[in-house]
């Protein structure tokens, strides 16, 4: 179990390193290289009128007067609402906000202008990477520190960080503008200080439990229902660490969210996500008062569930590589780790609920989009827990196994790549189930 003989450990963390950034490089690389183009849909139009009003017309609001050009991006959109008369993106306001920061940079700098079609995709280009790709890498690289604090040597390591890379649906979606790539890769960060400190790998100080913090906080602002996993985490800390999770833990936290509920203040007087107030989408020419298609599906919640984990859209049957870490999960065995149970107990019980969330709240798989999108977030951690299946894994049949569900996993992030939005384009679609609608 210990590091190769012929590799001194400080050797071999380097070596580690340079294939880590290899395997970065290359996910990044390839999927820009790879995908079709830039897909100017519901999900980037509705931030960016948030952020041409922002920047053009310095107001939350995406409808203007009668007497002005439209916002050009409001009506490409459905995900719009309306608070106090006037229409606002119902997308959570962070995110927005920060693209509007740098589009105002690059507007000064660049000329780069929005009222310009010939602008539009490279600057498409430049914030999809600013906000997706970026992030897919840097929680690329501290899913590769967790996994090698962990395993006990990098050739163990090497296999999960790829799969991670290559056979999820992470890497998929981050090739265009999504929120739950940012989300999924603070949620990485997030874990690793989490699971540094509690394992003791990691000494439990001040500016770790901070940057938890901070990390969980941009969950929450950036795909709220998965900060599950970090209050899972963060129970876990302020039961062994109390008053520094407490005390650096809670002031971390306060940062992001302290500006997520000031924008949601200044956006729209209330705090509340938008989605907590259905009364708003309720409007005269609002989509979702006659929504078509998949957005209108009414099934019943143990065919929703099925198809959401199992089925036609299922995390499982796309993904099938992250079936390791239901193993992980549920037989941990980590001999050399005490807390291994507790700490997959929590990520068990954070996955549920999310999986209870979705299963009784939603009704439409995430909308016109590849797979259970909102599971994103699950993937990384579900990867985490297969850490103890990588590190026992012995024989050709075990990773003749393994290989299979790579091979499926690594079919379907490739479709994902190819069209991460759109209506029953998944294989299991086409062979087994049939579409949705």
């Amino acid at each position: 179990m210990g590091e190769s003989a012929n590799i001194p450990p400080d050797r071999s963390w380097r070596v580690f390193a340079c294939l880590m950034s290899l395997v970065i490089l290359a996910a990044v690389a390839g999927q820009t290289a790879l995908r079709p183009g830039i897909f100017m849909g519901d999900t980037i139009n509705s931030r960016l009128a948030t952020v041409y009003a922002l920047v053009h017309d310095h107001t939350w609001r995406i409808d203007r007067p009668p007497e002005l050009p439209p916002n050009p991006f409001e009506p490409g959109t459905v995900d719009k609402v309306v608070v106090n008369g006037r229409l606002l993106s119902s997308k959570p306001p962070l995110i927005p906000l920060l693209m509007a920061g740098e589009y105002a940079a690059l507007r000064a700098v660049f000329g780069w202008d929005l009222d310009n079609p010939a602008h539009l995709k490279p600057l498409a280009a430049v914030l999809i990477f600013t906000f997706c790709q970026l992030p897919f890498a840097v929680g690329l690289a501290f899913f590769a520190a967790t996994a090698r604090m962990f395993l006990p040597s990098w050739r163990r390591a090497l296999p999960p960080l790829a799969l991670l890379a290559f056979a999820t649906p992470l890497w998929g979606y981050s090739g265009q503008f999504n929120n739950h790539t940012p989300a999924a890769a603070a949620l990485m960060v997030c874990l690793y200080f989490a699971l540094g400190m509690l394992t003791g790998r990691h000494a439990p100080k001040g500016w770790r439990f901070l940057l938890f913090g901070v990390s969980g906080g941009l969950v929450f602002a950036w795909d709220m229902p998965a900060s599950a996993f970090v209050a899972a985490a963060g129970l876990c800390l302020l039961r062994r660490f109390p008053l520094p999770a407490f005390l650096w833990g809670g002031l971390g936290f306060f940062i992001p969210l302290s500006v997520h509920f000031g924008a949601m203040m200044w956006a729209t007087g209330d705090p509340r996500p938008v989605q907590m107030r259905e009364d708003l989408y309720v409007f005269e020419s609002s989509y979702w008062r006659h929504p078509l298609g998949i957005d209108a599906l009414n099934e019943p919640r143990g065919v929703y569930l099925f198809h959401m984990t199992l089925g036609r859209f299922g995390l499982f049957s796309l993904f099938p590589v992250l079936l390791l870490g239901v193993a992980g999960l549920f037989r941990p065995r980590c001999p050399d780790e005490p807390r291994a149970g507790m700490l997959a107990g929590a990520a068990a019980a954070a996955f549920l609920l999310l999986t209870a969330y979705y299963a009784a709240g939603t009704n439409n798989y995430g909308g016109a989009s590849y797979g259970f999108r909102w599971y994103i977030c699950a993937v990384p951690v579900l990867m985490l827990a297969a850490l103890p299946v990588f590190a026992r894994l012995r024989g050709r049949a075990a990773w003749a196994l393994v290989l299979l569900l790579a091979a499926v996993s690594l079919y379907s992030s490739w479709e994902c790549l190819q069209a991460p939005w759109g209506d029953s384009h998944e294989w299991t679609c086409r062979l087994i189930f049939g579409p949705a609608v």
